[in-house]
């Protein structure tokens, strides 16, 4: 391992270079958010000298048993050891090449906007550098009550973004990567931005932010449309939720210790509690940092010359079978029970689907149908984004949807961020390492995402990717084999037609937490 000096418009920092690949770690793209700064947007960071970017850098405040970056430890592998606090504001930079004009692609993580961290096995850049040549950049960032809390009715218009600083610190992290990404062999023309879950959200999020565009040239999302953006009147609850649990003036929000911000948080349930399933914090649909709801953004046109990949799994929701053990201890007993847990996630009542999926599935149980529908909740969301931007757009869309599942794994299924590791070509973990089949699909989901990434258009083995219409629906479905599909479970998808989902929900929220009622 040898030492590697970068100048960048900030200042110099010292990498390293193992086996091909210099990386650079805990790099600064915004001063820390601390004191004066804390829920304010995100100021540029410079220095004298010669900075190390050794070590990764502190993630954002959360519950320490949920700071990975996925769901499964056992799938993941052992994260690196990173310190908690608010100085979070920081990137991860692998290239093969300190020269040349290499795609960039920039993970954001999932984790519901309360938890995660671009640090961990499963999200190393290091292999997909090495083997593709691309630069990859994770980025860590304000989470929770610190990146969420809208202040704007209380302290004045320096905090009119407080609601949105979480996401405004990404923009802050596109910016560094626009002005600097060109000192480490990456093309600043030709940016990627790609996550699941949570990430995934924050994709679509930064697909309608005004101040986002230019910054990114094509977008993955993964799993992840956007859940429960919230809209003014809530986030205003929320803030006197947390004023209220305090007991604090507004004024005294920047005084007070990160550990009880924190208890403040879990009070309301975020980050894993039974009240709000961790999105009590979530992106603000203020009409000013984030405009309108995705959806209705790309209606509206906008990134419409971004190409666009977009999908889900099979089986999305039984990684809750591995992350909240209580739900599978205490399953619904009857369709009726089901049709209020899932409820969150519809505008009208959900008592239609329910019955029309018990009338197509009447082998399965009532628990097997709950986490059928809670997966099609998934599916039905990102394809509407994706309609909505092929109709209003100018770039193509292609839809996925991964069925491949580990034998590791195999109660769970194609399950929630399963396709991860794969994607970033990490198969080191144990409980993928031994499984020849994973090391084959990893170089695979790498490849096509690479591909996506160079040209706007993903390869795929042995079969061509057609773009995504409201029409045919071409979807590939990513198993052993890859095969391209027309409107797969079409006849599922059009018995949402008369059933439109909010924008605005939340299915989390009853997904990751034993309800604390039953109806009645």
């Amino acid at each position: 391992m040898s030492d590697i000096v970068v100048e960048t418009d900030r200042g110099a920092l010292r990498g390293t270079r193992r086996d091909g690949v210099a990386r650079f770690l805990g790099v600064p793209y915004a001063a820390p958010p601390v004191g004066r700064r804390r829920f304010l947007p995100p100021e540029p960071e410079r220095w004298s000298g010669v900075r190390d970017a050794l070590a990764f850098p502190p993630i954002s405040i959360q519950a320490p048993e949920r700071a990975g970056p996925s769901s499964l430890a056992a799938l993941r592998g052992a994260a690196p050891e990173a310190p908690m606090g608010e100085d979070c504001l920081a990137l991860n930079v692998w290239t093969r090449e300190l020269s040349g004009r290499a795609p960039v692609m920039v993970w954001l993580h999932g984790g519901g906007y309360t938890t995660g961290s671009g640090t961990g096995a499963s999200t190393d850049g290091e292999m997909l550098a090495r083997t593709h040549g691309v630069v990859v950049v994770t980025v860590n960032h304000r989470l929770g009550l610190l990146g969420f809390l809208d202040l704007s009715g209380h302290l004045g218009p320096a905090y009119a973004r407080s609601g949105n600083v979480s996401l405004l610190d990404l923009v802050a992290a596109l910016e560094w990567v626009r002005d600097n990404i060109s000192s480490f062999g990456g093309d600043p023309g030709s940016v990627t931005l790609f996550g699941c879950s949570g990430g995934g959200g924050k994709v679509a999020a930064l697909m309608a932010m005004p101040a986002a565009q230019g910054l990114f040239h094509r977008a993955i999302i993964q799993s992840g449309p956007p859940f429960s953006f919230r809209d003014p009147d809530r986030a205003r609850q929320v803030t006197q939720q947390v004023l209220d649990h305090l007991k604090v003036a507004p004024q005294a929000l920047v005084e007070v210790s990160p550990e009880l911000l924190y208890q403040a948080q879990a009070a309301l349930g975020a980050g894993g509690g039974p009240s709000e399933g961790g999105m009590a914090f979530a992106p603000t649909v203020d009409g000013e940092v984030l405009v309108d709801y995705p959806e209705a953004a790309f209606a509206r046109g906008m990134a419409r010359d971004v190409p666009l990949l977009i999908g889900t799994n099979r089986d999305e929701a039984r990684f809750v079978l591995a992350v909240a053990p209580r739900v599978a201890a205490s399953p619904p007993h009857d369709d009726a029970e089901v049709a209020w847990l899932v409820a969150p996630g519809f505008d009208g009542s959900p008592e239609p689907v329910v019955a029309a999926y018990r009338a197509r599935y009447p082998e399965l149980s009532s628990a097997d149908l709950r986490l059928l529908i809670e997966t099609e909740q998934f599916r039905i969301r990102s394809l509407r984004l994706a309609d909505a931007k092929a109709r209003h757009g100018s770039a193509p869309v292609f839809v996925y949807r991964m069925d491949w599942s580990s034998p590791s794994f195999a109660a769970w299924g194609a399950f929630h961020s399963l396709e991860v590791p794969l994607v970033f070509a990490n198969t080191q973990a144990p409980a993928m390492a031994s499984d020849p089949e994973a090391r084959r699909l990893a170089g695979e989901m790498s490849r096509a995402w690479v591909g996506f990434a160079t040209s706007g258009r993903p390869w795929a083995p042995g079969v061509s990717w057609d773009p995504y219409d409201p029409d045919r629906r071409a979807t590939m479905v990513i198993d052993r084999t890859w095969s391209l599909e027309f409107d797969p479970m079409g006849e599922e998808r059009s018995l949402w037609d008369a059933e439109a989902l909010s924008h605005r929900t939340r299915p989390w929220g009853r997904l990751l937490a034993v309800p604390p009622g039953r109806p009645g």
